[in-house]
């Protein structure tokens, strides 16, 4: 949805996820967000769900390693389930020891 934002409004990259959060209608108009959401188990991509005994874990691996929330969740997932590898661009994951990130080119 940010790249999408990104090439159909020519917004920059830097501070897109507020302005999409101040402008809800212009959500309306992105499009090839859905497609890529609908694609995911095409591409042999499963998703995990977030079981009850995730969150307290999520919350001390955030505190642990300087994670905003939603990235506590992700690497508590991680351990979860034995993943140690990860494609993103946050670079964050980087400080965390176990954790290979992979950058999506």
């Amino acid at each position: 949805m940010v790249l999408e934002a990104n090439k159909s409004f020519g917004w920059p990259l830097a501070g897109i996820t507020k302005r999409l959060q101040r402008h809800p209608a212009e959500i309306n108009k992105l499009t090839q967000f859905r497609q890529a959401i609908e694609d995911i188990p095409r591409l042999g991509i499963e998703i995990l769900p977030v079981e009850r005994h995730l969150p307290p874990l999520a919350a001390s691996l955030s505190q642990l390693h300087g994670l905003l929330t939603n990235d506590g969740f992700i690497l508590a997932s991680m351990q979860d389930e034995g993943i140690t590898g990860l494609i993103s661009h946050d670079t964050d994951f980087d400080r965390v020891p176990g954790v290979t990130r992979y950058a999506p080119g």
